[in-house]
């Protein structure tokens, strides 16, 4: 239930159990209290959408799509991407090489190999002149040029240089960056908060990152202090203060203390959000509550999790 949202720029050791980035982002992008939301699922090699009773919403008919963010969902057909609402309409010609989903009101988009950022009514904002981007968050973007990472604001202006291996998305005014092939967080001053000692991090949920460290995941606060010690095989962040782990080759959950609430038992699995989580079972997946009750029968070759329609 990765999908390529949670892919973007995630180390190869987690994409290996990845289907799609993110996340553009593995991030949580912000979740409004409004109780409206759908689901990605795919049956076969279709895509749709689907709501909390399992029913859908939007047809299996895409190649590939990716969560519905500020009203509209990122979707795939005949090879190339664009955008449409809740209601299947397109919004945005399906006409670009790439694109991520919509956050802060720009999306990011692939012309040319090249990539750069338009607004919801598909005007380019910001030129189409990078080599990799991630989306925008908390104001600044991380793009990728001359084989360095910096971070640009919605203008367009570069406002923390190229100097970075590897960059992600800012979360909680922190944002992960490499240096010299070992991860830490930068704010955006530019700021090295917490120094690169990590082999790979992710961004921070609900004051908490996951790190890894000789091939060990755990989780760290924003003084670089360890809270969760490293020894799970693979994990995503905090949500609804609990955290999806695996090890000894399953998937659980465990809560900010680092004990186990759910226990070890799943295929694979992802965070709880509205109250639901996607996990999977002899290959099929749904979604069970935190009572570990299932409310969507395992039928999806893949499901993600249930994000508000903005």
């Amino acid at each position: 239930m990765k999908s390529k949202k949670r892919k973007k720029k995630i180390p190869v050791l987690i994409l290996s159990a990845v289907l799609l980035l993110l996340v553009s982002g593995y991030l949580y992008f912000s979740i409004s209290n409004r109780v409206e939301a759908l689901a990605l699922a795919r049956e076969g090699k279709n895509w749709g959408f689907i709501n909390k009773e399992g029913k859908e919403i939007i047809p299996f008919t895409y190649e590939m799509a990716w969560k519905m963010s500020e009203g509209l969902a990122l979707v795939k057909k005949n090879g190339k991407w664009g955008f449409i609402d809740k209601k299947n309409l397109k919004k945005i010609p399906l006409l670009y090489e790439d694109a991520l989903p919509f956050t802060d009101s720009l999306a990011a988009i692939k012309r040319d190999g090249k990539w750069g950022f338009i607004d919801h009514n598909a005007n380019m904002i910001i030129a189409a002149e990078y080599d990799d981007a991630t989306s925008f968050s908390e104001g600044l973007a991380a793009v990728k040029k001359d084989r360095k990472w910096g971070f640009i604001n919605k203008s367009g202006e570069v406002v923390i240089p190229f100097t970075y291996s590897s960059a992600y998305l800012f979360s909680e005014k922190l944002a992960p960056v490499g240096v010299n092939g070992q991860e830490g967080f930068i704010n955006k001053d530019n700021i090295m908060v917490v120094p690169p000692r990590f082999d790979f991090v992710l961004p921070f949920a609900e004051g908490l990152a996951p790190v890894s460290k000789d091939g060990k995941w755990g989780f760290i606060a924003k003084n670089g202090k360890v809270i969760v010690e490293p020894k799970y095989e693979q994990t995503w962040g905090f949500s609804e203060d609990l955290a999806p782990v695996k090890i000894d080759g399953k998937w659980g959950f465990i809560n900010r203390k680092g004990e186990e609430v759910i226990g070890p038992t799943y295929e694979d699995a992802f965070v709880f959000l509205n109250g639901l989580a996607p996990v999977k079972v002899d290959g099929q997946q749904g979604f069970i509550n935190k009572d570990q009750e299932i409310i969507i029968k395992f039928k999806y070759d893949y499901v993600d999790a249930f994000y508000d329609i903005d």
